[in-house]
């Protein structure tokens, strides 16, 4: 694995499980964590509503928008200035940060396109 990857290793298996969380209610759910290649199946039931499905397949960009909601009402919006007194290795876990969330946040084709 390169090192790349093992640093947006974290953001891939819990996008995943949080597709896992959203889906339980009304899908037989199969995880399976390795790192990048990280995947979760879901068997809907029949009686699972349209809303759901699209809620589960959504659920990491719906929960990572409202993360960074939060970190704005709590620490207010970012600027470049703030960053000035920061040292380098403060500045490298910034972007591997940022980097995680928006792998995170990202939905892929199948997320956005459930019924396809």
């Amino acid at each position: 694995m390169s090192r790349l990857s093992t640093l947006l290793t974290p953001s891939v298996p819990l996008h995943e499980l949080t597709h896992a969380v959203a889906a339980y209610p009304w899908a037989d759910v199969d995880i399976s964590l390795d790192g990048t290649n990280s995947r979760v199946t879901m068997d809907w039931e029949d009686s699972a509503p349209v809303w759901a499905i699209r809620v589960a397949h959504l659920a990491p960009t719906l929960v990572g928008l409202g993360i960074a909601m939060l970190l704005v009402v709590v620490f207010g919006v970012p600027n470049i200035s703030g960053l000035g007194g920061l040292a380098l290795h403060d500045l490298g876990l910034l972007v591997i940060l940022f980097v995680n969330w928006v792998v995170y946040v990202f939905p892929s084709y199948a997320d956005r396109h459930p019924f396809g």
